[in-house]
């Protein structure tokens, strides 16, 4: 069992989240999708390139999708897809999240979209000189 991960951001954001992911972790991170959202682009063309990329990202137990801020394009873009996929859209995405959902990958869809959650929650606190 693994779910399937797609990134979806503002351009290259994901993208570059994903490369410093891998550094740490010292290894590609094989099978997670990016998208980037370019706000010139169709939303129609990001439409069909998220679908493709949602449908090739599952093997039957489902995707979770991380997107950068909630109520902005890339995360209305996913939501507007959901009840067509087995799929759970987690906001915020940080780099704690990102490392959590690898580490985590092998769970269910349930247990990896709160995952991703207390990961991105853990990965921020405030600190006072």
């Amino acid at each position: 069992m693994t779910v399937g991960i797609v990134v979806v951001t503002h351009g290259q954001a994901g993208e570059a989240m994903l490369k410093v992911a891998e550094f740490i972790l010292d290894h590609p991170l094989t099978g997670i999708r990016f998208i980037p959202f370019n706000q010139s682009e169709s939303h129609t063309t990001g439409n069909e390139e998220l679908k493709a990329a949602i449908r090739e990202s599952d093997d039957g137990d489902g995707v979770l999708i991380l997107t950068d801020l909630i109520g902005a394009s890339p995360a209305n873009l996913v939501a507007d897809l959901l009840q067509e996929f087995q799929a759970v859209m987690v906001t915020g995405i940080n780099l704690a999240m990102l490392l959590r959902v690898w580490n985590y990958r092998n769970q269910s869809l349930t247990a990896l979209a709160s995952k991703a959650v207390e990961g991105g929650k853990r990965g921020i606190e405030a600190f006072k000189s």
